[in-house]
């Protein structure tokens, strides 16, 4: 009897395909001899290699609704790999709208369509393709299961040049939602403390988020900024080697907090429900705007990961030409 064949659709974003990571685990353990495939976008593939659940990928960049060829594409793919089973994770209104209904209407096979977040397992019964063909719908629960993070590893091409002890700051996130981030030169106040402490800060960004990380960099003798010098893959091994992490509502942030270390987080309170559940976490959320978090909300989640005060040298101001 041949293997049975599953896709796995989950595009984006990046917090979500981590998060999404340990239910993938889970469904490679309940069906463990079956081929299985992911669709994803291709920024996400050597993330998901490394998870070791996927037999296949199949890329799937979102283009635009308006570009039709990329949407028959992907439609055409999930029709031709004569699934047993689709599992979407992502449900958009791009998986729901127009893959499913197109999927549905070319099938010319029996398909299970699971649509998890919904909690519904569709059964398409088809006897050919071009039709709609009969729906069998019944209640679906897959448990959902914490990701891990700690095995992903990239090339750590600079960690040599990472302090003996820092903090990870992530200042950046979507461009496209700028409420969530928390001001610049908060992050900035907390690196001066931090440096006063004798903790240094390592400060992770985009290319788009290069004012954000200079920035601070330049606000602390003790902060170093690791822009270009950090893949996506090298995360969570810069979050294990460090004493504690404090970012926005952002992928990288998600990707600390699942390999196990102690993070901060920072949310508003229109993002409240994207609070991280993970095993180390403290989720700061603004009864507002995110500028309403202070300073001393976040150092006091962090200070209990840090070295005593005791034991340090006492700093001297000439070490420290911009002040503290």
């Amino acid at each position: 009897m041949p293997a049975q064949r599953i896709l796995i659709i989950k595009h984006g974003a990046l917090g979500d395909v981590v998060l999404a990571m340990g239910t993938m685990k889970r469904l490679r353990e309940l069906h463990p001899e079956a081929h299985i495939t992911l669709m994803t976008m291709g920024m996400f593939v050597p993330m998901a290699e490394q998870l070791g659940v996927f037999d296949d990928f199949i890329v799937d960049n979102r283009l635009p609704y308006w570009k039709l060829g990329a949407t028959w594409r992907a439609v055409r793919s999930i029709v031709k790999g004569n699934f047993d089973v689709v599992y979407d994770l992502q449900e958009s209104s791009r998986t729901r709208k127009r893959y499913y209904p197109a999927v549905r209407f070319l099938l010319n096979h029996d398909m299970d369509w699971v649509a998890c977040n919904s909690g519904e397992r569709r059964k398409l019964l088809k006897k050919k393709s071009f039709r709609w063909g009969k729906v069998v719908r019944e209640p679906f629960r897959l448990e959902r299961v914490l990701t891990d993070l700690s095995f992903m590893h990239g090339e750590g091409l600079h960690f040599d040049e990472l302090p003996e002890r820092y903090v990870m700051m992530i200042p950046g996130c979507s461009p496209n939602h700028p409420y969530k981030r928390w001001p610049v030169e908060n992050f900035c106040a907390l690196a001066k403390r931090l440096a006063a402490r004798g903790v240094s800060s390592v400060v992770i960004g985009t290319r788009a988020e290069a004012a954000e990380v200079e920035a601070i960099a330049a606000s602390s003798p003790l902060a170093v900024s690791f822009l270009g010098k950090s893949s996506l893959m090298d995360i969570p091994q810069m979050a294990l080697r460090s004493l504690a992490c404090v970012g926005n509502d952002t992928g990288p942030t998600h990707m600390c907090a699942y390999a196990g270390v102690p993070v901060t987080a920072i949310f508003c309170h229109r993002t409240r429900n994207s609070a991280i559940t993970a095993r180390c976490i403290s989720n700061l959320v603004s009864p507002g705007a995110i500028e309403e978090i202070t300073v001393d909300q976040v150092w006091s989640a962090l200070e209990p990961f840090l070295p005593p005060q005791e034991g340090f040298e006492q700093i001297r101001a000439a070490d420290f030409p911009h002040g503290l």
